[in-house]
């Protein structure tokens, strides 16, 4: 896995376990875990290169983002 979602991975565990250290707790499901952590980095890569196209503004939301893009012109 790479670093980001090793980080978000940890930040899930612990937002749902309390602050310790996430490599106390035992994980059940660790494919849906790797799904969801890679799903975010995913999207926050995402929501960055929406950004430094120069769509959207701060604090916006990853689909209130997406309804900035303005849509392809047929050909």
């Amino acid at each position: 896995m790479s670093m980001p979602i090793v980080c978000y991975r940890d930040q899930i565990i612990r937002a749902v376990t309390g602050n310790q250290p996430a490599m106390v707790f035992h994980v059940t499901d660790e494919t849906a875990l790797r799904r969801l952590s890679e799903r975010l980095a995913e999207s926050e890569r995402a929501h960055a290169l929406i950004r430094a196209k120069g769509y959207g503004s701060t604090g916006m939301l990853l689909d209130e983002l997406a309804a900035t893009i303005p849509n392809k012109d047929p050909k």
